[in-house]
């Protein structure tokens, strides 16, 4: 699957990094969005954008992007690229 590799890509970057606040957190989703989730559901974390935003080549589950109309946008996306 496209995702389990992009998972390992990602791992090697250490984008995740588990002590940091994952996307639903960070965003302040509603415990009735988040739940409901790819990222939450598949436990994406910080890598929200490859399963429930724009790159993920199927239509946005995120909440945010009816904001922005790309993940490039994000508020998110912006501080975990900041960070890795």
């Amino acid at each position: 699957m496209a995702y389990e590799a992009l998972v390992k890509a990602f791992d090697k970057l250490d984008i995740d990094k588990k002590d940091r606040e994952p996307c639903w957190q960070s965003m302040k989703c509603p415990s009735q969005t988040y739940t409901r989730c790819p990222a939450y559901l598949q436990e994406a974390g910080r890598r929200c954008w490859l399963l429930a935003g724009t790159f993920s080549s199927k239509n946005p589950y995120c909440i945010y992007c009816i904001t922005v109309k790309d993940c490039r946008e994000c508020r998110f996306y912006k501080l975990v690229r900041q960070n890795i």
